[in-house]
């Protein structure tokens, strides 16, 4: 097999079906923007720019009054612009880019949207998806399959979690426990390759340390249409609560790329370090992400599909979920663990009270249901899933 042979190039692209948020390090309060609550509209600022017109209009004095006033924990910038005399027309130079806002529409629009989630952007302040995200969720899925491939791997590393949690041990050992099955896991894919990787790399030695994720390369994710693309939507969970489903939205907001956007991304397969996954080519990876996001969607469905089972319509438009909001079970590989799904149920129960015992005290808790929330958000009114995504080949 010649080295051509040995590298596949593939272009890609990925479809937004629901919002998606990829969070970005930067988190804004309710002072970093401008939110017109009659028109639903967020104008973010260019700080720079914005401190300037506060010093030029000679604002300062009340603008540190206003930042320091304790008796009002909540700051609402555009109150306060508009009781100095001013309205978003004169600071239409400062604003750096606007959003609309979908708010709850069974809630009174609020005045402020609170802390806001950004989403990753360039410097040009369009929207992309990091060759990292990509790279994790495809991760997993090779993972999912492995164990899918490997029962008595599978119930070797069940019986490690749940002799844990079986024994009484506190969340923190719980996750001690899912944090060393994740690296015996991962050790098992890398001893399968390591004869393979010194075989083809002269230069490597016995303590290098193979890695199955090195032979996929990706690229960052670019939107086909760079701008116009991103909406502010507001963060609900479906939760359980004395063992009945209750909507509860929460005051998050996230920038989300809008649903119908399309980013493409280059992925190269080196078969060297991918042959003893089973992966020849794009078409596997497929295959592997959309198993994954069928066995999500049935441990998902089966415990709130009775409720909201419309939710997942748009389930057979993607085949991955993608970005923050989507869930814990989107990202980790302990509830596939489980021989059953009844196990799997019982198992993310008490795990999940143990990590949320605070919240439990409180009274929210399920006993019956697990998972115990589904996150969703409400766009053009209607409530809708968060982070469905569909990759493919070009």
């Amino acid at each position: 097999m010649n080295n051509m042979n040995l590298i596949e190039f593939n272009k890609m692209y990925l479809d937004i079906i629901t919002p998606v948020n990829i969070a970005s390090n930067e988190k804004l309060n309710t002072t970093d923007y401008i939110y017109d609550s009659k028109n639903q509209v967020a104008y973010f600022l260019n700080p720079l720019l914005w401190h300037k017109f506060i010093y030029t209009k000679k604002l300062f004095p009340a603008y540190m009054d206003f930042i320091n006033d304790k008796t009002k924990p909540r700051k609402i910038l555009y109150k306060w612009l508009i009781e100095q005399g001013y309205n978003i027309e004169d600071i239409k130079e400062v604003v750096k880019y606007k959003l609309i806002a979908h708010e709850n529409i069974d809630k009174i629009s609020k005045d402020s949207l609170n802390d806001i989630i950004l989403q990753t952007k360039l410097i040009d302040g369009s929207a992309y998806i990091p060759g990292s995200t990509l790279k994790g969720l495809i991760r997993t899925a090779i993972l999912y399959d492995l164990l899918q491939k490997n029962p008595h791997l599978k119930q070797r590393l069940w019986q490690s979690l749940e002799r844990a949690i079986n024994g009484n041990k506190s969340y923190d050992e719980i996750k001690r426990v899912e944090n060393n099955l994740n690296r015996l896991l991962t050790a098992e894919i890398e001893g399968t390759g390591k004869r393979e990787y010194t075989k083809y790399d002269k230069k490597s030695t016995k303590s290098e340390y193979y890695n199955f994720m090195q032979g996929i390369k990706l690229s960052d994710a670019m939107a086909e249409i760079k701008h116009n693309n991103l909406v502010l939507l507001k963060k609900i969970d479906l939760a359980v609560k004395d063992n009945y489903i209750k909507e509860n939205s929460l005051s998050v907001y996230r920038e989300c790329i809008e649903p119908k956007t399309r980013f493409y991304f280059d992925m190269q397969i080196e078969k060297r370090f991918t042959q003893k996954l089973n992966i020849n080519s794009a078409e596997d990876i497929l295959i592997m992400i959309q198993n994954f996001f069928d066995a999500s969607n049935e441990l998902l469905s089966s415990a709130f599909g009775k409720d909201y089972g419309f939710l997942f319509n748009d389930t057979n438009l993607g085949n991955t979920y993608i970005g923050g909001g989507t869930g814990f079970l989107t990202k980790t590989l302990v509830a596939y663990l489980a021989p059953t799904k009844m196990k799997a149920k019982e198992f993310i129960s008490r795990y999940l009270n143990m990590k949320f015992k605070q919240r439990v005290n409180r009274g929210i808790r399920d006993t019956k249901i697990a998972p115990r929330t589904l996150k969703a958000t409400k766009y053009n009114g209607k409530l809708t899933l968060l982070g469905i995504a569909k990759i493919g080949k070009v």
